[in-house]
């Protein structure tokens, strides 16, 4: 009876020892190899940038799939012994999200929806997009440039920042071909705004909620005929520069509004032509540090 038992003890053991070597086998991470344009990199790249294109392994057994949405190496039934490639290249669509690529602005507006996302350029965008009511956007431009090329370039009807050194411009006339148009909560943050059309640079609208503020940008207008901002909100300059060329009849910014509020606390306002700084129709004005100045040294607000 001993003798049986203690056969029956070593099978138990051995038939644990087999499953927990099972157990091991297929619970092993697999030797993971990242390239980013047919280079070798330590690690993958930025989602926002770079989008995954294959995988290689030589396993059949173990299934191995490269996750978007957490931008990790899922597997499962490996045994530590598979190695894998996966490769990685540069996005080739202007605008991303979610590392998602996005041939247009437009595209990209309608995916977050009224959602909160950040939004990436990789490359110069043209054309422009309307954002969804409720919308909280970050724009990171990384150096690159958004065109309207005869329509809006940017309508803005929620929260946005907007912000990474690059331009946000429109360069073709149309009937409708401001460089931003904002009917929200907008902040620019190191940001270069231009406009080459018949069309105001940034309107900040007199829904009652446009607050528009305004930190070491740089914003501008080209035609002697059009003014470089209308505010019809609430509008803070806390640093950076306006300018523009305005005649007499087109000033720089244009309060034009009872219920425009334009508070100045750094930055500058220039008009390199013959017309005002600042023309107050019947908003407020609040002055604050700021230095206005034009070529004929004319009152800078009247």
């Amino acid at each position: 009876m001993k003798k049986i038992k203690a056969v029956l003890l070593m099978s138990v053991l051995s038939a644990v020892a087999m499953l927990a070597a099972c157990t091991k086998e297929t619970t092993g991470d697999p030797k993971v190899k990242y390239f980013v344009d047919g280079v070798e990199a330590e690690a993958a790249p930025d989602k926002n940038f770079y989008k995954a294109v294959s995988i290689e392994s030589n396993s059949k057994e173990a299934s191995i799939v490269w996750d978007v949405a957490t931008w990790s190496l899922e597997t499962s039934n490996t045994t530590g012994k598979e190695t894998v490639n996966v490769y990685f290249e540069y996005q080739n669509k202007p605008v991303t999200v979610d590392g998602i690529g996005f041939d247009s602005l437009q595209d990209a507006f309608n995916y977050i929806g009224d959602g909160s996302k950040r939004i990436y350029l990789t490359r110069d965008v043209k054309g422009g997009g309307n954002t969804a009511e409720g919308a909280e956007i970050n724009i990171e431009l990384g150096g690159f440039t958004i065109d309207g090329i005869g329509e809006d370039t940017i309508i803005n009807n929620g929260k946005m920042t907007i912000y990474g050194a690059g331009t946000i411009t429109n360069s073709v006339n149309g009937e409708y071909s401001k460089s931003i148009v904002n009917y929200g909560e907008l902040t620019l943050q190191g940001v270069t705004v231009t406009n080459d059309t018949d069309s105001v640079a940034i309107w900040n609208s007199e829904n009652g909620s446009s607050v528009l503020t305004i930190k070491d940008s740089d914003i501008s207008h080209s035609h002697t005929n059009v003014m470089t901002v209308v505010n019809s909100g609430t509008m803070e300059i806390v640093s950076g520069s306006i300018t523009g060329v305005g005649d007499s009849f087109h000033p720089v910014i244009y309060n034009n509004r009872g219920s425009a509020v334009l508070t100045l606390t750094g930055g500058s306002v220039t008009n390199n032509a013959e017309g005002y700084a600042i023309y107050n129709e019947s908003g407020v004005i609040n002055l604050g540090g700021t230095t206005y100045t034009e070529s004929y040294n004319m009152p800078s607000a009247e």
